[in-house]
């Protein structure tokens, strides 16, 4: 799930974080930093009700995402110091949803995460089968995306997204992500993204997955 706050004014200067490919060693600390990013997600809110486990059941979560897509997609983080600041997982036309072989690669991963989540690992299962059904076959998907909390709002998930942009352009094919927090629509508007059909209620009142696409563009 995909999910940044907005951005500061360009006036403001970037950041002076480097961005660079993820690597099995920082793995654990992207998964920290998106956990920690999107524990107030509503959807997420909604999958892990339990507010003292929701960052460490994100955390198993994302740890499993990474895994998958250092091997089947690119990932990128920004870094500060050395320290990871942001993560954004990222998967080519094709390579989402995983495979049969791919969930039993993962298959330790997957029993840690039933044994945290416990009483709402099928409303995970549920909120992951309707993700996948929504995502083109012909398009770039934006799995996830976050920035540290108390580094939001300084124009490093423009970083990670600029990163993204390189990539699908350079191909030519559409993006596509998806967003359970309102807010977040507005930013994506913004790099170029569009709600693209009805949202996906995860209840009759809510919260709702937004799926967003963005047009091919050639690369500059």
């Amino acid at each position: 799930m995909a999910a940044t706050p907005s951005e500061p004014p360009a006036s403001r200067p970037a950041p002076p974080d480097v961005v660079e490919p993820l690597t099995r060693a920082d793995l654990p600390a992207a998964a920290a930093v998106l956990a920690a990013a999107l524990a107030d997600d509503p959807g997420f809110r909604h999958l892990f009700p339990v507010d003292s486990r929701r960052e460490s059941e994100l955390r198993a979560l994302y740890r499993m995402t990474l895994s998958d897509a250092l091997r089947y997609g690119l990932t990128y983080v920004t870094k500060l110091d050395g320290v990871v600041t942001g993560a954004v997982a990222l998967y080519a036309p094709g390579r989402y949803p995983m495979t049969a072989a791919r969930w039993w690669r993962q298959a330790f991963r997957i029993a840690a995460i039933a044994l945290r989540t416990r009483e709402h690992s099928f409303g995970l299962i549920k909120f992951g089968d309707l993700t996948a059904e929504g995502v083109p076959a012909d398009a770039w998907y934006v799995e996830a995306l976050g920035v540290r909390p108390d580094l939001q709002r300084a124009g490093r998930g423009k970083l990670l997204m600029a990163r993204v942009f390189a990539d699908i352009d350079a191909g030519e094919a559409p993006g596509y992500l998806e967003t359970t927090k309102p807010l977040n629509v507005t930013y994506y508007s913004a790099l170029g993204y569009a709600e693209t059909s009805a949202r996906v209620a995860l209840t009759p009142e809510g919260p709702w997955i937004i799926p967003m696409a963005r047009d091919p563009r050639k690369a500059a």
